[in-house]
This record gives C-alpha cells, sequence and structure tokens, in this order.
C-alpha cells in the first residue's frame, strides 16, 4: 500500500519522489518523510474503513484555523482512493518546546488568537461533523454550552463506552450533567482545536508554533487547555503568556479533568481499559 501511494503523489505535487523513509506519528494514521531532488514534503495517509472522512476532517480543520489567522502546514495536495486517503504538506524541521522560549510564547499567542474567534451565530458545535482520532465527531448548533458539552461530547463517548460493557448504568454520567452549569463558568463560543494533546502542536526550528490535526468546533477553550495539560506538561511561560493576555477564569486548574473526561472518555472507547480507571476517578470525584 505504501508504494502504491508513493506512486500516486508525482502527478499530485508535479516531482518525482527520490527517496521516502517512515515517520513516528500518532496510532490512527501512517506518516511518511518525502523526498525530491529540492524539497521535503511530509504525507499522512490513512487505510482504515473511514480513511475519506479522517483525512477530509483534518484537511477541513486546518483550512478552518488558517482562514482565521492561525498557523498550521501549508495543505500540499490531497488524495483519496478506493482503499486509502493521503494530505501531504510542507515539511517542518522541528524543535522540542522546552528549548524554545520564543516558541513557548508563539504557542501561546497562537492558542489566544484561535480562541478569540467566535461563531458567526454565537452558538456552540459547527456545521458539520469530524472525527476525533478515528471516532466520529457529531457535531451541531446549540444556544447553551452545556447542552452542546454533555450531549455531543460527554454522553456520545459515554453512550460508547456504555455499549462497549465498561458501565452498566447512565446515572453516573446523568449526574454529572446536572452539575455542569454549576462547574464551569459561562463563556461565548470560541474556536477550538479540540484534539490539543502535546503531539497535535508542533515548533519549528525558527520557533513558530503550528497547530496540527484538528478536530474543530466552536466551544469552550477550557476545553483545549484542558487536553493541553493532558498527556504531558505544558512549560509554564505558554500559560503565564495566555492568562496575562486572556485569562482564563479562577479556578481553570481545578476543572480540567471534567474536560478531560471527554478525551478520557474518547481513548477509553478507542484503545481499552486501561484509561477506565481515570474516566472512573473524574466520575467519582462528581458523583
Amino acid at each position: 500500500m505504501k508504494e502504491h501511494i508513493i506512486q500516486t503523489i508525482p502527478s499530485k505535487i508535479g516531482k518525482e519522489i527520490v527517496s521516502y523513509s517512515n515517520v513516528r506519528g500518532g496510532d490512527i494514521n501512517h506518516a511518511l518523510l518525502l523526498k525530491t531532488e529540492d524539497q521535503q514534503y511530509f504525507c499522512k495517509y490513512n487505510t482504515g474503513s473511514d480513511h475519506a472522512g479522517i483525512i477530509m476532517s483534518e484537511i477541513d480543520g486546518l483550512n478552518l484555523l488558517k482562514a482565521n489567522g492561525v498557523l498550521v502546514p501549508d495543505i500540499i495536495a490531497h488524495l483519496s482512493q478506493d482503499d486509502y486517503s493521503a494530505i501531504i504538506m510542507e515539511w517542518i524541521k522541528t524543535i522540542p518546546i522546552h528549548t524554545s522560549k520564543s516558541g513557548q510564547i508563539t504557542l501561546a499567542d497562537q492558542l489566544i488568537k484561535m480562541h478569540s474567534i467566535t461563531s458567526a451565530n454565537n452558538k456552540y458545535g459547527a456545521d458539520q461533523n469530524n472525527y476525533i482520532g478515528r471516532l466520529v465527531q457529531t457535531n451541531i448548533w446549540y444556544d447553551d454550552f452545556y447542552d452542546y458539552y454533555y450531549k455531543l461530547r460527554l454522553l456520545s463517548q459515554f453512550s460508547l463506552a456504555y455499549n462497549n460493557g465498561y458501565f452498566n448504568s447512565y446515572t453516573p454520567i446523568e449526574n454529572i450533567a446536572k452539575k455542569l452549569s454549576d462547574i464551569i463558568p459561562n463563556e461565548a463560543p470560541s474556536l477550538i482545536h479540540g484534539d490539543l494533546w502535546s503531539g497535535n502542536y508542533i515548533i519549528s526550528h525558527d520557533s513558530k508554533a503550528y497547530l496540527i490535526d484538528p478536530s474543530v468546533s466552536y466551544g469552550h477553550r477550557e476545553m483545549d487547555i484542558a487536553m493541553l495539560h493532558l498527556f504531558g506538561s505544558v512549560p509554564e511561560l505558554v500559560m503565564d503568556r495566555y492568562n496575562e493576555i486572556k485569562p482564563l477564569a479562577s479556578g481553570w486548574k481545578t476543572r480540567m479533568d471534567i474536560f478531560q473526561l471527554y478525551y478520557l472518555l474518547v481513548h477509553l472507547n478507542m484503545f481499552g481499559r486501561s484509561y477506565l480507571s481515570q474516566v472512573e476517578s473524574i466520575i467519582e470525584k462528581y458523583k
């Protein structure tokens, strides 16, 4: 399959591929570094049953972020056949975020820019469904954030977990639904990345921060902040800069888990029981 995809790419980018190599990436897609005579490209491809939707979801998200001034890699080409879909992007040479204070500041500034964009209709949701990992993420519009978060995010993933046999009652999530408005401060809808773990941003060699692999909607910006802290540490300068310019409501650190619950349910449904104890711990806290 990999060789077949490589053979198809030159007609899309107008250059011959002289070499390629595997790139360490996420758990859902495959990634390659492509080299031509004078340039390098990043190729991400998916061969699963939902390959077309997964890749198109990323393209739509990247385009929406770019249209709103958020820095994302340039999309060079999109390939889709019956058995795979792929996206070709510019190759960005990266450095670890902890080595670059200016990169940390740039990341904070990109988040501020993104979270300062609100929906045209002042509602929560999005125009179309997309994907988080390999799972469909339903998007319709809600006037109320708590309805959006409970029905489109928590309940959808809890229902899947229930069907997968991890729970024998809906009572835990129903109890949390009753408390959301007391836990989470109300804010206007913000454009959010939607899957902002530490692997979904990169710092370039010239200390620019790029957001990648989004699962966008208009939601509560603390969803992104909570996910940013879920897998991997966040440099203190990032949050200091963010809160200096666009302060979060007091107590944001103590309620990150109510947003992390959604992402942990996603991981439970995709990767299995190893995430169940973290889910149960948050549910127990808010029962």
